[in-house]
């Protein structure tokens, strides 16, 4: 019987260590053919060596896998990580877009070439990497791509640049889960929980994360992720400890008929209260809702 990833390859950024050394072990293990991306660099982004994406490919080689090592900084490097499985593999079906870096202050004392640094490894990394890779996965009628953000998202102070580039990361999934459709690419992301080198700096979780939340606990349900029994995309999961429970945007009916500034703040409770949230599918959903709420019927308005 043949293992669920024969004759596909993979590429995994961010691999040399944590969780992305789990994915491309998962990976490997299960047949896929693994470039394993990691250019050494700091928590902060400092460039290093390939070493460390040497080091998992020794592994994957060790326990019989098939990987090569790959040293790019994705924010700049990202087509050429892409033509790298192209002519070792002959192909790409699967895409972790793992890399990130750490940092943060308050909004008000960050250097802006540090937040923009943020922005460029997280969302712009994620992009270049998924672009290179979009062509290829499109002509072939089937891809998967699993994005990183983060529950930080919900909100946490003294890191407006590492949210923001997460936000953007969950926007962007969205995105392009609704484009990659027709074209048999799944596009989904993963909001971590886990000991890494990230969250081993905080003294408030690191040991937390240490003993209960193992990045070998998410790696099954990503990898998962990456299969042909995914039916579904555009879609944000938080994962960690063994567990996996969707995330979504919702909308409420809210309060309408209101034509003053009096009539807005009198409706402020009205329009925070969670009761009776919907679910859009889309943004073209959401407008229908929206406009449901105003009793405007769009076939009607539009002469259907």
């Amino acid at each position: 019987m043949g293992r669920r990833f024969d004759g596909q390859a993979a590429v995994v950024t961010g691999a040399g260590g944590g969780l992305g050394r789990e994915y491309a072990l998962l990976l490997a293990a299960e047949g896929a053919q693994v470039v394993v991306n990691d250019y050494g660099g700091d928590r902060a982004g400092t460039p290093g060596s390939v070493e460390r994406a040497e080091e998992v490919v020794h592994e994957i080689r060790s326990a019989g896998g098939t990987a090569v090592a790959d040293g790019c900084d994705i924010a700049v490097g990202g087509s050429a990580l892409i033509e790298l499985a192209l002519e070792t593999f002959g192909g790409v079906h699967i895409i972790i877009n793992n890399a990130g870096i750490a940092g943060g202050g308050a909004f008000d004392d960050i250097d802006p070439s540090a937040f923009d640094r943020m922005l460029d490894v997280h969302l712009g990394g994620t992009a270049a990497v998924t672009r290179a890779a979009w062509p290829v996965l499109r002509d072939q009628g089937y891809g998967r791509i699993i994005n990183t953000s983060s529950a930080s998202v919900f909100g946490m102070p003294g890191t407006s640049a590492y949210i923001t580039a997460k936000a953007a990361v969950f926007g962007l999934t969205r995105a392009l889960g609704r484009e990659g459709r027709r074209h048999g690419i799944a596009v989904n992301a993963v909001m971590p929980t886990a000991y890494s080198r990230l969250t081993a700096a905080s003294p408030f979780i690191g040991r937390l994360m240490e003993v209960s939340f193992p990045a070998s606990a998410v790696a099954p349900f990503v990898v998962a992720l990456a299969s042909t029994e995914v039916r579904f995309t555009g879609e944000t999961f938080v994962v960690g400890g063994g567990r996996a429970a969707r995330v979504v945007l919702q909308t409420v009916p809210g309060a309408a008929g209101l034509d003053t500034i009096d009539d807005c703040i009198a409706a402020f409770d009205q329009v925070l209260a969670l009761d009776d949230a919907y679910l859009p599918s889309d943004a073209t959903d959401a407008l229908r809702y929206e406009c449901g709420q105003l009793g405007i019927d769009l076939d009607e308005f539009f002469g259907r």
